[in-house]
């Protein structure tokens, strides 16, 4: 068979729809096969543990209570779950979890959305201008990239999200053109990454248009912003369902997350094309090298140059503060931005890129070889792009079997049905609470969910009256939404449960407030049933608003039917109209359904202690050392307590132009000693350097635990500041007065752990 005969083959057998929707199913098996195989096993990983119980409490909300899943009672006390940022449930993808289960859901879960990245990549790269078989053989360097291989083994089920990320830029570029079916592509991809969860895939997609439109603006190609505002307003309406509660939650418990990636081009390289020798560990970005090669093929083509500037705006991006100036530092200062810490995960679209590269390298190729005039290149440029494929693809599916083999597997959590209480919980275990009918009070997020210091573990009744001998309370019912109690009282008082307190919560009978964070109903004397129901107005009026979005979707991509002929601008405008409905409802919702505010707290130390005070405590050791970005360090107290632990105190304070993206680090010498905040950016995680009010100090308080393996050790603590929402650089010591200092940082104190 000769290569022209071959290429003919290839092109009719891309072209056929059933033929290549088969080969892309096949594709998806073999690369998922590794985890669909293990279906009933569950995952042990820590990170997988908290993101599965998330998907199970809906999961137990919908078939056991038939309620909708607004409230998680399992984790923290208890947290909204539509606002949590990386629940996944709000997506078509529960769907699933609901049929199959929790655990054996995942797998299906992946297998679906590789399915998406690779339709997703070969429409992208049609879009672009590729034919059917560079399309679609291109397709798979980035439907089975190493993050959809690597993601699930840890449980980060939210990074598939990226598969929407070329339907995103389909719809963007049709949109552009004024095609209103491009409107609804925008908003259906928006709604799913926003549902699907996690705090990547939103922000980058969003970049990713963003640089799409410059391409069609540079490219002189008409922008139709009438129909771009359109698919703006319905992504926004349609999303709102998560966007608004989670908005919500993020403005009383900030996400701090530390530090920022630092990339070399080495590491890079790495991350995209694996560690040598080959097939022997996981890469999280991997494209492989000939995946590579065939896509720098593109760059024979002249209109596809382009690609190589974008590819150079997506590692510069990746490389974080690896490369001078920063582009992710820059990108960082945007308020949403602000909130990551990972710039490789740039490595998504620079993959995405290089997937439209190769689609236009093989159709190039194949072109060539239909050319009457002969050509030494043609055969040589078809045989390495065909080659480069066939290499490539087992090279990504063995990537999925590799990061599999590295989880640690066991039984899926028991289920026992008895009445719920809380317990103190395990992060490293925290999926087996829920099935079990307990919460668990240790909290591990990345956001700061709002947590009583009140909370128990060890109560026998779950509700208590406030009051002692008020008078008499019965539990009639609990369920994660709701919760009915009678209660009969000979005088006012508080009717208190154990779980935490949120504004959402409402009561047929008396006011809710919060008593010490916890949730708690104010009640007067007399014979009550009491029934709370958790309602937020950011999770009804978001559904409300994406409701209204997906009808005014609906209608406005159905056919226009009767009534006199309009022009195509005034059926555009008219679209744009009906698109601000959903949101102006959502504004008037806000409005009628406002909600008291969250009760303020005052900031307290690890045990209590208050944090803003008139002076350092007079046991502190005078420094008054100071830095730039106006911050000073006037004191520090280091003492070892009798239980083993270490408790380090540092006193604070700030003049009036202090740097907001501020982080204080903690570098404890020799060797490396693991606490659970060493770099933060919360004097004693509740109060920011920025919140220090002026002429006063903030008490930055750290408890220690020192494993036994490293006591006996003489330890030198060094202190300093970084830009950890920034730059990532650190903050100059300009005044050390008489402290020693080196590279930025200031010795506080040394201690040796007996």
């Amino acid at each position: 068979m000769t290569l022209a005969t071959l290429s003919r083959r290839l092109e009719r057998l891309t072209h056929d729809p059933w033929k290549r929707a088969l080969f892309f199913l096949a594709l998806a098996a073999a690369a998922a096969w590794p985890y669909l195989s293990t279906a009933g096993a569950f995952n042990e990983f820590r990170d997988a543990q908290v993101l599965w119980l998330y998907e199970d409490a809906a999961r137990r909300s919908v078939l056991e209570f038939g309620q909708v899943p607004l409230w998680n009672p399992d984790f923290c006390g208890g947290m909204p779950a539509l606002g949590t940022p990386q629940a996944r449930f709000a997506s078509p993808t529960f769907l699933l979890t609901l049929l199959f289960g929790t655990t054996r859901a995942e797998p299906v879960t992946l297998f679906v959305m590789l399915v998406l990245a690779l339709f997703g990549a070969h429409r992208l790269a049609r879009e672009h201008g590729a034919r059917q078989v560079g399309a679609t053989l291109a397709a798979p360097l980035f439907g089975l990239m190493g993050l959809f291989a690597c993601a699930p083994f840890l449980g980060w089920f939210g990074f598939l999200g990226f598969a929407l990320l070329p339907w995103l830029l389909v719809g963007v570029r049709e949109a552009a053109r004024g095609e209103p079916r491009g409107a609804a592509l925008v908003a259906l991809s928006t709604a799913f990454i926003v549902g699907f969860g996690g705090t990547y895939v939103a922000p980058l997609s969003l970049v990713g248009c963003a640089l799409e439109l410059m391409v069609l603006v540079l490219r002189r190609r008409r922008v139709d912003v009438v129909c771009l505002g359109t698919a703006v307003l319905l992504a926004v309406g349609l999303s709102a369902f998560r966007l608004w509660p989670v908005w919500e939650e993020l403005q009383r418990g900030p996400r701090v997350i530390s530090g920022q990636s630092s990339l070399g081009v080495m590491v890079l390289g790495s991350m995209l094309f694996g560690t040598w020798p080959p097939f022997t560990a996981e890469a999280w970005y991997l494209v492989t090298i000939p995946g590579a090669v065939v896509a720098a093929l593109a760059l024979f083509r002249r209109r596809a140059r382009w690609l190589a500037a974008a590819l150079v705006v997506w590692l510069w991006l990746a490389a974080g503060t690896g490369i001078t100036p920063s582009l992710f530092g820059l990108l960082r200062e945007l308020p949403v931005f602000s909130l990551l810490r990972s710039s490789e995960r740039f490595l998504v679209l620079a993959v995405l890129t290089m997937s439209v590269g190769a689609a236009f390298a093989l159709t190039d190729a194949a072109a060539r070889l239909r050319l009457r005039r002969p050509s030494p290149l043609r055969r040589p440029l078809w045989l390495l792009s065909l080659s480069c494929v066939v290499l490539a693809v087992p090279w990504l599916v063995n990537d999925f079997s590799v990061a599999a083999s590295k989880r640690t597997l066991t039984a899926p959590p028991r289920e026992e049905v008895r009445p719920f209480h809380q317990a103190r919980g395990n992060r490293w275990a925290a999926a087996s609470f829920g099935p079990m009918s307990r919460g668990s009070l240790a909290c591990w997020e990345a956001y700061g969910v709002p947590q009583s210091p009140k909370l128990r573990a060890d109560l026998q009744q779950e509700s208590w009256l406030l009051a002692p001998g008020a008078g008499v309370l019965e539990e009639r019912g609990w369920s994660p939404q709701r919760l009915q109690f009678h209660v009969e009282l000979s005088k006012p008082t508080r009717l208190v449960i154990n779980q935490n307190h949120h504004r959402g919560w409402k009561s047929s009978a008396g006011e809710v407030v919060s008593e010490e964070g916890l949730l708690a109903v104010e009640l007067p004397a007399g014979t009550h049933d009491v029934s709370l129901r958790f309602l937020p107005t950011s999770a009804v009026g978001g559904l409300v608003v994406s409701a209204f979005a997906l009808a005014f979707l609906l209608a406005s991509v159905r056919p226009r039917a009767g009534g006199p002929p309009r022009s195509p601008r005034a059926e555009s405008r008219g679209r744009l109209a009906a698109a601000v409905v959903p949101l102006v409802i959502g504004l008037i919702i806000a409005a009628l359904g406002r909600e008291a505010p969250f009760p303020s707290s005052t900031p307290v130390g690890p045990e209590g202690e208050t944090l803003i005070v008139e002076t350092a405590p007079p046991n502190a050791r005078p420094l008054n050392v100071r830095f730039g970005a106006d911050v000073k360090l006037d004191a520090v107290l280091l003492e070892q307590r009798a239980d083993g632990r270490v408790r380090l105190e540092l006193d604070w304070s700030r003049g009036s132009s202090v740097n907001p993206h501020l982080g204080i680090f903690v570098h404890i010498e020799p060797g490396t000693l693991k606490r659970i905040t060493a770099d933060h950016l919360q004097l004693s995680d509740a109060l920011y350097l920025e919140q220090i009010p002026l002429g006063r100090v903030g008490r930055d308080i750290m408890l220690i635990d020192v494993p036994s393996s490293k006591r006996g050790q003489t330890w030198n603590v060094w202190i300093g500041l970084w830009e950890m929402r920034g730059s990532g650089e650190r903050i100059a010591v300009t005044e050390p007065n008489g402290v020693t200092s080196a590279e930025n940082r200031v010795l506080v104190g040394s201690l040796t752990v007996p």
